[in-house]
């Protein structure tokens, strides 16, 4: 079975760890072959070169350019593949306008922000799929209240490579909460610097330091309020890291995202690397973590819980093992394997 997979993403986050995922695995079981489709620049280019993964490019990342229309459906005309697989809302724009003028395959769609779909092509170019895969249950929620039909939708969590993560920790004289993520609104990360603020009452703490791995458009603003908040000295950025180099350096991990989040792959990270986890009670975040089993989760935006659930972590060492034991039996349930799995199964079904 031919499969392409669509994303117009230039850098390398969740969604195109996902679609490298899936390809490989693609391209491991017999009777698939997958095509990888990207822009011209994607970073995500060399991931595919090292595994010898098929791939080609498109010359633009926007789905409305008449060259990168243009070519896509030279791709799609050329390689005849049985489905084709978006994996971003401009790769479903393209897509689905691709289907419209040749309609010879199936489409699926992967959504994995929980925003709702706005009226017009926004929402019309999911109507236009043969399934719509949400990354979380609150996600497929959604498209199903946007007017998606049931019968269309599904929930595959995104899924992680746990192999790939070491459980050593690095050691420091001081106690390390980390942070890892775009540095977006959505991630809620000047939750936690306020929650710092508070942790610095709690006065039983050994000396602490929390690092921040990310880039984004907040980064000065965070920096600012860090260091309006005093905690200039407490805080480190980092830049972008990929979280396998920082994870490893962190004591707690501190997940503290305020909307938008599909099935947070930073958590089943700290689950793989032997980190204690803490994280908001988005309805997405609640499907992976249960409250005092695998990870401590706090009230959305409140830093002074989130606060509480540091100290915790940082006084009571039987709970952290607790925390990472328990999380280290909860992400073989979010494997790269199993979500490919139900990839291949619903192709199947798509198909026969």
């Amino acid at each position: 079975m031919k499969v392409l997979l669509l994303d117009l993403g230039k850098i390398i986050r969740g969604g195109q760890r996902q679609v490298f995922y899936l390809a490989r695995r693609l391209a491991q079981t017999p009777g698939f072959e997958p095509l990888v489709v990207i822009p011209r620049k994607a970073l995500l280019r060399s991931n595919l070169e090292e595994e010898g993964i098929p791939y080609t490019t498109l010359p633009f990342a926007s789905d409305f350019n008449p060259l990168t229309i243009f070519r896509f459906m030279r791709i799609v005309a050329t390689f005849q593949p049985a489905i084709v697989h978006t994996n971003d809302a401009k790769g479903a724009s393209l897509a689905a306008l691709t289907k419209k003028c040749l309609g010879e395959f199936k489409l699926v769609h992967s959504r994995r922000v929980s925003y709702p779909l706005k009226p017009g092509w926004s929402r019309n170019k999911y109507l236009l799929g043969d399934a719509t895969v949400a990354v979380s249950q609150e996600i497929q929620e959604v498209l199903e209240k946007c007017g998606v039909p049931t019968t269309k939708t599904s929930t595959v969590h995104s899924g992680i490579n746990a192999d790939l993560y070491s459980t050593d920790k690095h050691e420091h004289q001081k106690l390390t909460i980390g942070a890892v993520g775009a540095l977006s609104t959505q991630k809620g990360f000047e939750v936690l610097i306020e929650s710092l603020r508070e942790l610095k009452k709690h006065s039983e703490l050994p000396d602490w330091q929390c690092l921040i791995a990310g880039d984004g458009p907040l980064l000065q603003e965070l920096k600012d309020k860090a260091d309006q908040l005093g905690l200039a000295d407490s805080i480190l950025f980092l830049g972008y890291k990929d979280s396998r180099e920082v994870l490893p350096e962190i004591d707690i991990l501190a997940v503290p995202s305020v909307d938008g989040e599909g099935s947070n792959a930073v958590i089943k990270e700290g689950w793989a690397s032997a980190t204690p986890v803490i994280t908001s009670d988005l309805p997405s975040n609640l499907e992976l973590v249960t409250h005092e089993q695998d990870g401590l989760v706090f009230r959305n935006r409140n830093a002074s819980e989130l606060a509480n659930c540091l100290a915790r972590v940082a006084t009571d060492g039987k709970l952290a093992q607790s925390l990472v034991r328990k999380g280290a039996n909860t992400v073989q349930r979010f494997t790269d394997k199993t979500m490919a799995d139900k990839y291949m199964a619903l192709y199947r079904n798509l198909t026969v």
